[in-house]
């Protein structure tokens, strides 16, 4: 909050000098001028407002589609829409740009559905969102992930966790690619010692399905065009400091490498997890322990850090933490792949609350997502896609209410930040 204030001094300071400059030259600002000028330096600032203004329930989970246009989520609220009576959490889709909210979870024949809906992703066009739920197509008793085709209203079976253990799964993630066309979905073992997680690619145009070949895939996600998909590969608990490891893979040509690999060809020990993928497959990133993975001291030592990779060179580079201390976490790529945003955990703040990040890959510079308009940092969360393609939109939930103005939701609110 003091780096902010003094950037906002040297900002007014310099302002200040360009004005005397120009009056000493005898072209001094009018008061006209001089307040279209402050309009036009506030119109640069990000903008955040509450999506889910007004519903009497908690709100989360929120993906955005890559035009920056439309928001999926998933709320306890049953006053978002009229007649919602199932009393379940339900996904809902909100227009950014005529700020109507709809719900997207609704059975195959345009019924809510009877047991709700959780965990959406939205498609980069913005025509499909995928969500859990339970027996929304009539005759078939399915639990798993649906797609739904918001332009012609059909709603098709994607998967569950009895595609990858049956009788004995949970699922855990799903991804889809830009056309709704390829799902990926994560199923976590139950009922043995040592659970294991498997990944699974659905192709909803042939109805094929590709398992990976790994016994412990999780948290994958797919690129656009639905070839590349980067995931975690971590042994489960009850094993205690288990390794980890991120790997891309092409799902057309079969291959894939590790991604926490140094310029020299080393791996490292360290835990390495929670990937992510630009929508044009050309860069990743991921979140680290390793101190060995670039040339240099690593300023927070032994702590989580974000890295990307440049998925046609090789090149890898770790970001620069907002604070020395603390650990940056679950990054998450614009569609141009420009555009990082991620968690950051200060020092001395219990883990697990992030406060959200975007860096620009190109100028290097970090700014923060989830504050207050008073620069106070807030706890947020995202979902699977949070971040438009050209990175300006970025959706988050929070409990925190001073984020926007007006009341705050009971248990948290969907939010919208425009970075300009």
């Amino acid at each position: 909050m003091r780096a902010v204030f003094r950037s906002v001094m040297t900002a007014v300071a310099a302002s200040a000098c360009a004005v005397t400059l120009l009056a000493s030259a005898g072209a001094a600002a009018s008061p006209q001028e001089a307040q279209k000028a402050q309009k036009a330096h506030k119109s640069k600032e990000p903008s955040v407002r509450r999506v889910t203004q007004g519903a009497n329930g908690p709100s989360g989970d929120a993906s955005v589609s890559a035009n920056g246009r439309y928001v999926v989520f998933e709320s306890s609220a049953d006053n978002l829409v009229p007649g919602d009576t199932n009393g379940a959490p339900d996904v809902f889709l909100h227009d950014l740009r005529t700020r109507r909210t709809v719900r997207a979870g609704l059975t195959a024949d345009g019924g809510q559905a009877p047991y709700g809906g959780s965990s959406p992703v939205i498609s980069a066009d913005g025509r499909y969102v995928v969500f859990r739920s339970r027996d929304l197509i009539r005759g078939q008793e399915q639990t798993g992930y649906f797609r739904r085709d918001l332009g012609t209203g059909a709603t098709d079976w994607v998967g569950g966790a009895d595609d990858l253990y049956p009788g004995e799964g949970a699922l855990v993630g799903a991804s889809v690619s830009a056309d709704g066309r390829y799902v990926s979905f994560t199923a976590r073992q139950t009922r043995t010692g040592r659970p294991g997680h498997r990944t699974a690619v659905r192709d909803l145009a042939t109805g094929g399905l590709t398992v990976l070949d790994s016994p412990y895939a999780s948290e994958a996600h797919l690129s656009d065009d639905g070839r590349r998909l980067v995931y975690w590969e971590s042994v489960p608990a009850p094993v205690s400091y288990p390794p980890s490891r991120v790997f891309v893979l092409d799902l057309r040509t079969g291959q894939s490498r590790r991604l926490d690999v140094a310029a020299d060809g080393s791996t490292t020990t360290a835990r390495s997890g929670h990937p992510a993928v630009s929508g044009n497959g050309r860069v990743a990133a991921f979140a680290s322990w390793a101190t060995d993975l670039v040339p240099g001291e690593d300023p927070n030592g032994a702590r989580d850090d974000v890295f990307v990779a440049d998925l046609r060179t090789g090149a890898l580079r770790r970001l620069e933490a907002p604070a020395a201390e603390g650990h940056s976490t679950l990054p998450s790529l614009s569609g141009d792949g420009r555009y990082v945003v991620f968690g950051f955990t200060p020092p001395g703040v219990s883990w697990g609350t992030t406060h959200l990040y975007r860096t620009d890959l190109r100028s290097g510079r970090t700014t923060p997502v989830s504050r207050t308009a008073d620069g106070t940092p807030a706890a947020a969360t995202t979902g699977e896609r949070p971040v438009d393609a050209h990175g300006r939109t970025v959706v988050f939930s929070s409990a925190d209410g001073a984020l926007a103005p007006g009341a705050p939701s009971p248990g948290g609110d969907v939010y919208v930040r425009t970075m300009r």
